[in-house]
């Protein structure tokens, strides 16, 4: 057990020390956000774990935990002398006290809190408790680590053609064998710290990564002023999501950990939208990148945040240019960009392309009432999207310019994906058994709560200051 709680803690203090680092460099902030850092640390130290993993396996053929503990270790102490050498030892320090809360909303505070350890504590219960059951995980991401684990080595997954062909006995065949390998590295970390395997252990990972994206999500919105009770608001609101709980309780799929690297990084992009704090859009932009590497549509998100970036950065006319300058060079066969290392992005010849994703080819569909069914009807996403359409419609009330153009950009340009992929292509398809559509929208549900919580802000406090201090 204790290694267990090792190889839990140690990837997490790499990350969050690191993290640390990085918002030294902010000018926007005067003490560090402590459940920021540890939210976005634990999936930042996860990804470097499994890295780890993959390096010192390619380059020495070893799956130690001794020696990626001793990596990490090390790489703990640099970020920490970093940090020590940017701030000085005084403001190092981590404090974990609570914000100061109005007596008459301490009660509110404390029911969102305990509303939300319950949340986690029964989609825990359930992950420990029942087999693996939801398909990729027993076919894909943990079938792939039980391999390497009882194996000890990172064995090759080969297309069913390829592995027919071959006599190799430490080659194995999937239909997923093109997948990134950043999930099954990170579901394989916690069994080598145990030595042996154990279907429930590879689910701890995946059940603080909700805890994670409560702290990460709670840490922003106090970081742009928001009051202890709407941030807390939207941690429950994010926790209480019907599809993130079956994700937590049925652990195993890829998605939870997207929802920490593509998710997160939209909410830096929003805060930074917010608040023009170049920390948060360079840690925005990485985690979008890092997103590349956990799941295949990791490609699609990091193509709608540098969209989204410059939609920010573009004055209205510039921007128009753009647009039609894009739809000439896709009317006159040049609206495409091969990519060195990557592959091709943009339209050509009826598809849409986007590194790491096989060709979108148009295919309308009709998939008005699928959409409509999922969002509205289905129990997956409880009340959401009734209130982001509210949220779509107090766009003509009163709001600064940032905030709208900052809202209406990202609205739009998930609208643009759901459009092409759902209502433009075969895959719209998938609607049918109501599984991708969700779990898309899953992978950016802690931007849509953040949009929301900015929208909140934005109309009915404008007025309106917290004054509570972040700890």
């Amino acid at each position: 057990m204790a290694m267990l709680i090792l190889a839990l803690l140690l990837p997490w203090l790499t990350g969050s020390l690191w993290l640390l680092w990085l918002e030294s460099f902010s000018t926007n902030q005067t003490e560090p956000n402590t459940p920021r850092i540890l939210g976005y640390g634990f999936f930042l130290g996860n990804f470097i774990c499994a890295s780890l993993l993959y390096l010192t396996h390619f380059l020495l053929g070893l799956l130690s935990f001794v020696s990626i503990s001793a990596l990490l270790l090390f790489l703990s102490c640099v970020g920490f002398l970093l940090v020590w050498q940017r701030t000085g030892y005084a403001r190092l320090s981590i404090r974990f006290g609570f914000p100061t809360i109005k007596e008459s909303g301490k009660g509110l505070a404390l029911l969102l809190i305990t509303l939300m350890v319950v949340h986690l504590f029964f989609a825990a219960y359930d992950a420990f408790n029942r087999p693996l059951l939801p398909w990729d995980a027993w076919t894909t991401w943990t079938y792939r680590a039980k391999i390497w684990f009882q194996n000890q080595d990172l064995s090759s997954f080969v297309s069913t053609s390829a592995w027919l062909g071959t006599n190799a006995t430490d080659t194995y065949t999937l239909t997923a064998h093109n997948y990134p390998l950043a999930v099954s590295l990170i579901q394989l970390w916690p069994s080598l710290a145990m030595g042996t395997w154990n279907e429930g252990v590879t689910a701890i990972p995946g059940m603080v990564a909700g805890l994670a994206l409560v702290l990460a999500l709670y840490g922003q919105a106090r970081s742009l002023g928001y009051s202890t009770l709407l941030a807390l608001a939207g941690g429950y609101l994010l926790i209480s999501v019907p599809l993130l709980d079956a994700h937590l309780a049925l652990p195993g799929y890829a998605d939870i950990w997207l929802g920490g690297f593509a998710g997160l990084g939209f909410v830096s992009l929003l805060q930074w939208s917010q608040s023009r704090d170049g920390v948060q859009l360079f840690t925005g932009l990485l985690f979008l990148a890092l997103g590349f590497f956990i799941k295949r549509e990791g490609s699609l998100w990091l193509a709608i945040g540098l969209a989204f970036v410059i939609v920010q950065n573009l004055s209205w006319k510039l921007l128009i240019a753009l647009i039609l300058a894009s739809a000439l060079a896709i009317f006159s066969g040049h609206g495409v960009v091969n990519l060195p290392g990557l592959g091709r992005l943009g339209y050509l010849d009826g598809a849409f392309y986007v590194p790491g994703i096989h060709a979108i080819r148009l295919q309308p569909q009709d998939a008005s009432l699928a959409v409509v069914t999922n969002l509205f009807v289905n129990g997956s996403w409880n009340l959401l999207f009734y209130y982001l359409s509210t949220m779509a419609l107090l766009q003509f009330l009163p709001a600064s310019r940032q905030t709208r153009r900052a809202l209406l950009s990202f609205v739009l340009l998930l609208s643009m994906v759901i459009t092409t992929i759902f209502f433009l292509s075969e895959k719209g398809i998938w609607l049918k058994d109501s599984t991708a559509f969700g779990r898309l929208l899953l992978q950016v549900l802690p931007a849509l709560i953040f949009a929301l919580l900015i929208e909140w802000r934005a109309v009915f406090s404008t007025t309106e200051h917290s004054r509570d201090t972040v700890k």
